[in-house]
């Protein structure tokens, strides 16, 4: 589920209304609980055992509110997220790079793309920000999106 993949590469867990905290989404046995991300892509309301009741076609609102979320962001910026950690324990804007990429894209960047992404970090004052922007691109990329 893309909603656990964000949560694990960011760090931050989701809190599920009436489930224990640490809970994953692909952990839910009820459909009931109310979640927006879950409905918009494509949560079954599982009255039947048939597999015509989830949805995998991607859409404009899912698109949109991968781009846009509040929440995603949130996770993204959060103090003890895994965003933050890197940044701050790797103080060489290669090895930052080279572990973003491993942990969104589960492999190591190419090298114009570690070009770029050191490029970029180096001409951010807010080295922090910055992470947090190489992160949201990477978040949205097509290869994280299918890959997860």
């Amino acid at each position: 589920m893309l909603l656990d993949a964000i949560c694990d590469v960011t760090g931050v867990e989701e809190k599920f209304a009436g489930v224990p905290a640490g809970a994953r989404s692909i952990e839910l046995w009820d459909s009931q609980v109310p979640h927006y991300f879950l409905k918009l892509f494509g949560r079954p309301v599982r009255t039947t055992a048939c597999q015509c009741e989830r949805s995998a076609e991607p859409n404009v609102a899912q698109i949109l509110h991968v781009l846009n979320s509040p929440e995603i962001h949130q996770k993204l910026e959060h103090a003890a997220g895994r965003i933050a950690q890197l940044e701050t324990y790797y103080t060489d804007d290669n090895d930052l790079t080279e572990n973003l990429y491993l942990v969104f894209l589960s492999r190591y960047p190419t090298v114009d793309e570690k070009n770029q992404v050191t490029g970029y970090l180096a001409t951010h004052s807010n080295r922090r920000q910055a992470t947090e922007d190489v992160a949201w691109s990477m978040l949205n990329s097509t290869e994280f999106l299918f890959n997860h």
